[in-house]
């Protein structure tokens, strides 16, 4: 498990640093990049506009690079062919050159890396975090938690990464580092190390702060919209839920607003908007859905109900209803108080 875990951490660092391409069909026999030294200079992602920072290796060379880097693609003597072209630039202290040359050591989830090269893979990863590059930092968070390249855990190193990524990460990163700190204090969770009880409080108070202030960062996170509005719906916080979950694009939160749409929760009763999302579950919901999940069905079953309930009228529920269906559909299956038990 811990495995798959460094394997999905390091590709998610790829694609979140828009440094990653579609698969390629092999890296055998891909041309290697020219990465040359010269006095243009490229910003790197991810960072606060606060602590920018600049690599000489342009974003094309970038794409070049992440085609050596493709799961089950790699091959090691190509990569480690890499390492010459690198090593000038992160000599000077480039961050972009310190990232892809430690990329060219971390090889364990490609399944051909060894625990030297894990060690030097570490040295140029810490080298670029040292320069404030976020999202090495939040990586970095991982390595220490979940004890990858042969590392001890240390949680005091997790959560200084974790602080630091969050002061030089761009808003992107600071959303992610919030969620990752919410997830760590969720008293609901099971997978909370005593470790880190010492830093982070286990508690719905400290969770709902940080889930805030990502809202805050950014209000159309769905990730965020989804767990922050989800949570102030259940305490009941309604008028706070709708604002929040209104920026939703989840089906089961559309059953929501609709639902305080209708029954008055936290804003004035209005029907129309009600209909109007549980059409919105009925229709885009068919798009998201699957066999264990239909949430078109139970958006139709929210509109038939308003039906059974005399709410609106069928030619309002146009064109999710027809008389054939609601027969089948929701009325056998409704009691005289139009509730809903198939």
């Amino acid at each position: 498990m811990v495995i798959i875990k460094q394997i999905v951490l390091t590709g998610l660092l790829l694609v979140s640093s828009n440094l990653a391409l579609p698969i390629v069909a092999t890296a055998k026999d891909l041309p290697l990049p020219t990465v040359a030294i010269s006095d243009r200079v490229y910003d790197v992602p991810g960072q606060d506009p606060k602590y920018p920072l600049k690599t000489k290796i342009s974003p094309e060379a970038q794409q070049q690079l992440s085609k050596f880097f493709v799961f089950t693609k790699a091959d090691k003597t190509q990569i480690i062919k890499l390492r010459s072209i690198l090593q000038p630039l992160a000599d000077l202290n480039d961050p972009i050159a310190l990232f892809w040359l430690a990329k060219t050591y971390d090889l364990f989830e490609f399944g051909i890396g060894d625990d030297k090269d894990a060690i030097v893979a570490l040295k140029y990863y810490t080298k670029a975090a040292d320069l404030g590059m976020a999202r090495v930092e939040y990586f970095l968070t991982n390595v220490y938690r979940y004890s990858f390249m042969g590392v001890p855990k240390d949680v005091s190193k997790v959560m200084s990464y974790l602080n630091r990524a969050k002061l030089h990460g761009n808003n992107e990163v600071k959303v992610e580092v919030l969620l990752e700190l919410a997830r760590l204090s969720n008293p609901d969770s099971d997978d909370y190390p005593v470790e880190f009880r010492k830093y982070i409080p286990k508690s719905m108070t400290a969770l709902m702060t940080y889930l805030q202030q990502a809202h805050a960062i950014d209000p159309h996170d769905t990730t965020v919209a989804d767990w922050y509005g989800g949570n102030l719906y259940d305490a009941k916080r309604y008028s706070e839920a709708l604002k929040v979950l209104i920026n939703s694009d989840n089906p089961s939160t559309w059953k929501k607003i609709g639902r305080m749409y209708e029954l008055g929760q936290g804003t004035n009763t209005d029907i129309a908007k009600a209909l109007t999302w549980y059409k919105k579950m009925a229709i885009d919901g068919k798009k998201m859905e699957n066999d264990l999940n239909p949430l078109s069905m139970y958006g139709k079953i929210e509109i038939y109900r308003l039906i059974c309930l005399k709410k609106v009228t069928a030619q309002q529920a146009k064109p999710i209803y027809t008389p054939e269906d609601y027969e089948q559909v929701f009325s056998r299956y409704a009691d005289e108080k139009c509730k809903y038990s198939p």
